[in-house]
Formats: structure tokens, C-alpha cells, sequence
């Protein structure tokens, strides 16, 4: 069991990173920071998404990505960044997080991806989500649409609780 002032930790997951029109041209899944979130349940995201200068009604998408596979044991605990090779290039064990609706018995899987909106150009806006996670590692990506000629960029802070 962790220490109660090791049970929460912010960590930077994506820093002032120029965005692009898909989530693989920002930036490279087996680049991607990967987080030990030492089997916490709660995740928030905290976002910090700026315009291109003369942009306008930009939108800016994160993703949040679970490991769920067994290619490594290796931890950094508590709740840190880890440079495991094994699972940054494991292109087949990563699950979107999302969320499902349950119907008659049925329930439907729908991938989650939060969206930032930038009305005006060379704007700053920030956003906070709370996200329930239970896995043990966890990956961010990020991409852009709207834009025409001056790409924004984005910061994304994880709190783990």
C-alpha cells in the first residue's frame, strides 16, 4: 500500500508540443511518455491547448490510452514516467479508455477522446478532465483539426490519485 503523500502525482505527459492533424504525426506512439499509475482509479487531465496565430475555431484532441498487456513487470512506482522499451513499441496491447452504454443487456464500447476548443487565434485555453482508469500503465496522445496554417501546441499534465 502506498504512503498517503505518495498516493497523488502530476506528472507532464505531453509539454508545449506542436500539434498535428493526426495523433501519430504529434507524436509517435512508441515515443509517447509512458506512466506506472500504480493501479490508482482516478485520472485528471489537465490541458493546455494554444492556437496557431491567425486561427480560428481550432480543435484540439487527447486520447487516453491503457496498457494491457504482459511484455514487462518492470515499475517505477510510485506514479512515474517510464522509459520501458518492451511497451513503448508493443503496438497491440494499448486500449483506448473509454466508456460503454448498457442496453437490454448489452454493452457498447465507445472510446473516449477529449476535445479542447480554440475560438480565436493565438489564444490560450485550458481544460480539465477527471478520467476512471484501472490500469497500470497509461499513454496520452494528442492531434489537431482546423487549421490552416499555424499549428497550436499543447500541454497535458496528469494528476494521479
Amino acid at each position: 500500500m502506498a504512503e498517503a503523500y505518495n498516493k497523488v502525482k502530476l506528472l507532464i505527459v505531453l509539454n508545449e508540443v506542436t500539434l498535428e492533424s493526426t495523433e501519430t504525426a504529434t507524436q509517435a506512439a512508441a515515443s509517447r511518455m509512458i506512466v506506472d499509475t500504480y493501479m490508482s482509479d482516478q485520472l485528471n487531465l489537465v490541458i493546455k491547448y494554444t492556437t496557431g496565430a491567425a486561427e480560428t475555431n481550432n480543435n484540439c484532441y487527447i486520447k487516453v490510452w491503457g496498457y494491457v498487456g504482459t511484455k514487462s513487470t518492470n515499475t517505477n512506482y510510485p506514479y512515474a514516467a517510464t522509459t520501458d522499451t518492451d511497451i513503448a513499441s508493443d503496438s497491440t496491447n494499448w486500449v483506448q479508455v473509454g466508456t460503454f452504454d448498457l442496453s437490454s443487456g448489452t454493452a457498447t464500447y465507445t472510446p473516449s477522446v477529449y476535445k479542447v476548443a480554440g475560438a480565436a487565434a493565438a489564444t490560450t485555453y485550458t481544460a480539465h478532465f477527471a478520467v476512471g482508469i484501472t490500469f497500470p500503465k497509461i499513454r496520452v496522445s494528442a492531434y489537431e483539426d482546423g487549421v490552416a496554417a499555424n499549428k497550436g501546441t499543447v500541454t497535458v499534465n496528469v494528476l494521479i490519485q
